[in-house]
């Protein structure tokens, strides 16, 4: 006996909420308050980028793959079975994915957006290492040992200059605006996901 294409589709819908709401939850309550807690501000900045863009991958692949196995569900149901909860969760997978990060993000951190933001900030923006070369090749009339020991000579200076270059108070700023954006998302997300457990109760009930 085969399983039915509409169980299916409501379990892979109401799963990938779940997940969704626990991974939110997770960040906003354990990783992201851990990360107040690494040496630098440094090491902070780039763990919460990194951080940051992995999440945006992950909520928004379950949020739609949750939304989309529940609008196929109400949509493949037949007319009797046609539940409102189903609609009212694959809205609420929307909102707590696409929706939340839209709100408080713009496109800056969907994939397409921030690869291509990245892409055009890499042909133009330079580091403290790179302007001293740069500023080497301009200078003009100097031989290659000269070019080498301008280019490498505050290596130990430039770990200084990129490490005073982060803030740690606008750090501290993104790391409680991104607990702020994981909670709103945990709420949305725990909303949709309670409905759909109760209204799938509610189908074998």
């Amino acid at each position: 006996m085969g399983v039915c294409p509409i169980t299916l589709t409501k379990f892979v819908g109401t799963f990938s909420l779940g997940l969704l709401t626990g991974t939110s939850y997770t960040l906003s309550t354990i990783t992201l308050p851990t990360l107040a807690l690494l040496p630098s501000a440094t090491t902070a900045s780039r763990t919460l980028s990194a951080l940051q863009t992995s999440t945006t991958r992950t909520c928004l692949t379950l949020a739609s793959i949750s939304s989309l196995s529940l609008i196929t569900a109400f949509t493949l149901a037949s007319k009797r079975n046609k539940h409102p909860y189903l609609l009212w969760t694959a809205l609420a997978s929307f909102l707590g994915g696409q929706g939340v990060e839209w709100y408080f993000n713009g496109f800056d951190r969907f994939p397409t957006f921030r690869a291509r933001k990245n892409v055009q900030g890499a042909g133009s923006g330079a580091g403290p290492s790179d302007s001293a070369e740069v500023r080497g090749r301009k200078a003009g009339g100097m031989g290659e040992s000269e070019y080498v020991s301008v280019g490498r000579e505050p290596s130990s200076g430039s770990e200084d200059v990129s490490e005073n270059a982060v803030n740690g108070e606008k750090v501290e700023m993104e790391m409680a605006r991104e607990r702020k954006v994981q909670f709103v998302r945990t709420l949305v997300a725990g909303a949709g996901f309670l409905m759909s457990v109760v209204g799938i109760w509610g189908d074998g009930a």
